[in-house]
């Protein structure tokens, strides 16, 4: 019988020299991906999202103040807002920001409204007789908005902000008018797929735990205190709507039948609270996770359920 090739016996050994390592680097990424799945579970991770960026001037600098010195982890945009292309212009200057689309159907401020990004012809049953997106959720749905118009307008409101170079990380709504019909969340959903965004809300976070919109301005800042000291291993969205005490804001009235009085109060608040060096003391005591969305989707955590 012949000798085997001294060569053939080499590359024998090479080749399973090369399994044994595969199979050795194959454990170790799975013992870390295990380790990271745990300390996920032990942790409290915290989604901190501010709404309505673009909204009004006031809006545009207390996200800039929010993003620089508070612990907001993301913030979405109203792209049919008056002081969009301000909002864009901060956001490209600052690529850090995790920016979403505030999906809009609504405008509820009196005597400051704005229309959709597509013409009137096009979207007839998203507005009133004078062009403008409905006030309320109520006043919404009353008009019979037409689904296939509801859809064409908010993947308007996406390509708007794709085109003016903005890559936005998730998809959010508005007033939550789109979450009152299942039609409506189909299609959010659909668009989620479609440009491969998680929505926020949607991915199994406990929204409710960090609620803090109806807390009075003063005891904002105590009540997130307190949130944060006792919150358990999860992960929680905090959202938040940032504002200045300003003339601008000052102005702004609600018609919405519950909506909130002196609402400049409230948001100003809100960021005087994630900008509290107690509320990051708090944070950095209980070594408690802020992340976004982009994070969230990178560990592969951002499906919407």
């Amino acid at each position: 019988m012949a000798p085997r090739s001294i060569k053939g016996i080499g590359s024998k050994r090479a080749s399973r020299l090369g399994s044994s390592l595969i199979l050795g680097l194959l454990l170790v990424f799975s013992l870390l991906a295990a380790g990271l799945v745990e300390a996920q579970k032990q942790a409290v991770e915290l989604i901190v999202r501010g709404d309505d960026l673009g909204m009004t001037h006031s809006a545009n600098e207390a996200f800039e103040l929010a993003f620089k010195r508070g612990i907001i982890t993301c913030g979405g945009l109203i792209v049919p807002s008056p002081w969009f292309e301000d909002a864009v212009r901060r956001c490209l200057e600052h690529q850090d920001w995790s920016v979403g689309i505030h999906l809009c159907v609504n405008a509820e401020w009196k005597n400051y409204r704005w229309r959709p990004v597509l013409p009137y012809d096009q979207v007839s049953s998203l507005v009133d007789r004078n062009g403008f997106f409905y006030p309320t959720a109520e006043a919404f749905l009353a008009a019979g908005p037409k689904v296939e118009e509801v859809e064409k307008e908010l993947r308007a409101q996406i390509e708007l902000a794709l085109s003016f170079g903005l890559k936005p990380d998730y998809l959010d709504t508005h007033m939550d008018s789109l979450e009152t019909k299942e039609e409506f969340r189909q299609v959010v959903k659909k668009l989620a797929r479609e440009y491969d965004l998680p929505v926020s809300g949607w991915c199994g976070e406990d929204r409710e735990f960090f609620d803090i919109y109806n807390v009075v301005p003063e005891e904002k800042e105590k009540v997130l205190i307190e949130k944060l000291k006792s919150a358990k291993p999860g992960l929680y969205l905090l959202v938040v709507h940032p504002g200045l005490d300003t003339p601008e804001e000052r102005a702004l009235v609600d018609q919405n039948p519950d909506g909130l009085k002196n609402v400049y109060r409230y948001r100003s608040a809100e960021v005087r609270a994630i900008t509290s060096p107690k509320v990051k003391k708090v944070i950095s005591q209980r070594k408690i996770r802020l992340l976004n969305y982009r994070q969230l989707k990178a560990e592969g955590r951002a499906v919407v359920r």
